[in-house]
């Protein structure tokens, strides 16, 4: 009744004082924006965690494997990731101990860039490990995984500590960590723990990247994209930024990861070149996908299924790498304008290079077939095996 009494006085008072300014009005202010926790249960009922009202999510939700991973606000990557499945037989009759080493060793989705530093068994049965990830551009971030089981249900958290303790996301973690609930009578049919290599942060990532210098100076970073999605990406900018030891950027490159789109549970590959004496300046880099991007619409791309090709590759006399093949259009429509990609990988499984050609056919009729060559003549290490890609336009 205040605040009611209160305004009435003020509209009295406008026009009392005989303002030619037309009547005053009072807006409500609004209301600030709700960011207290909510509680968050993944649709499989598999466990359940508080966590803060406006962080992005990602799910996954088959009949054997139940994931989700949380952003904050503006953050380029997740910085909670849950997941959890139902044991199978051969899995659940294994020590958990043994369990947690399989997982450390072999199951990890981020394994080949994770160090384990530390591990402590907690009050409550489960099991905390400190660690060290590496990342694109020499970047390591600390993760904390915390591992624990309900009957025949395992639940895994991986957690990106921030740089500083006590701020907003510290906290926000620790009350999600500690609001964790797993539900072992969740209705997930059982798999064996290898499962768990399959939980993905994201519907796109970026994978097997490698940064490298050519004899003259030039320097590369190249890669692949995974689609893991359920849609077609098309025209997805991958844009690299060169950092220089006082952590300013030195150089910029943009660039469409190739191919017309990357189909769901497809990879495309793509390659960023800077110019002469770029490198030697940098002291890492980044890596940004898709930032400012919409997803366009779908332009259709044939490829296998509608294509089929032979293909194989030597050096030349310059120790170039030439790839040389045979497409077919295997298909019952005409495929225009047919590019094929080469992604060229390491011992390692890294793509040291990467490279397409929009073939000299503008066209394939049904039955016909076109010859192609890819010559690669810059890659970063010595090359172990490649991939030929082919698509086209209907």
């Amino acid at each position: 009744m205040r605040k009611l009494i209160l305004l009435l006085a003020l509209l009295v008072s406008g026009g009392v004082g005989g303002c030619s300014g037309g009547a005053v009005v009072f807006a409500p202010t609004p209301a600030p924006a709700d960011v207290s926790p909510a509680r968050y249960t993944h649709p499989s009922g598999a466990f359940s965690l508080s966590v803060p009202r406006r962080w992005a999510r990602f799910e996954q939700n088959t009949t054997t494997l139940a994931s989700v991973s949380f952003s904050p606000p503006g953050a380029d990557q997740p910085a909670l990731t849950v997941s959890a499945l139902r044991l199978d037989a051969a899995s659940a009759a294994q020590d958990f101990a043994a369990l947690l080493d399989l997982y450390q060793t072999q199951i990890r989705p981020d394994t080949g860039n994770y160090k384990e530093e530390a591990r402590e068994a907690m009050g409550d049965g489960s099991w905390r490990f400190t660690g060290l990830r590496s990342g694109p551009g020499g970047a390591t971030l600390a993760v904390n995984t915390f591992v624990e089981r309900a009957g025949e249900v395992i639940g895994v958290i991986e957690v990106l500590l921030p740089e500083s303790a006590g701020d907003a996301p510290w906290n926000d973690l620790q009350n999600a960590i500690n609001t964790f609930e797993l539900n072992g009578e969740a209705a997930l049919d059982s798999a064996p723990l290898t499962t768990l290599t399959f939980t993905k942060e994201a519907d796109l990532a970026i994978l097997h990247v490698a940064a490298w210098s050519t004899p003259g100076g030039a320097f590369y970073i190249t890669g692949e994209v995974a689609n893991y999605g359920t849609i077609p990406a098309a025209g997805l900018p991958i844009e690299a930024v060169l950092i220089g030891a006082d952590g300013a950027q030195v150089a910029g490159a943009v660039d469409t990861v190739m191919g017309y789109s990357i189909p769901p549970g497809g990879f495309a590959p793509f390659s960023l070149r800077f110019g002469e004496g770029l490198a030697g300046r940098a002291a890492g880099y980044a890596l940004t996908l898709g930032k400012d991007w919409q997803p366009a619409s779908d332009p259709g791309a044939l490829g296998q299924g509608a294509l089929t090709w032979t293909d194989q590759a030597e050096f030349d006399a310059l120790n170039r790498l030439v790839i040389r093949g045979r497409i077919t259009n295997t298909g019952t429509s005409v495929v225009r304008q047919p590019r094929a990609m080469a992604t060229v990988f390491d011992s390692a499984e890294n793509v040291i290079s990467a490279a397409w050609i929009d073939l000299p056919a503008a066209q394939i009729v049904p039955g016909a077939a076109v010859d192609f060559e890819i010559v690669i003549g810059e890659y970063g290490g010595a090359p172990e095996n490649y991939i030929i890609t082919v698509q086209g336009l209907p």
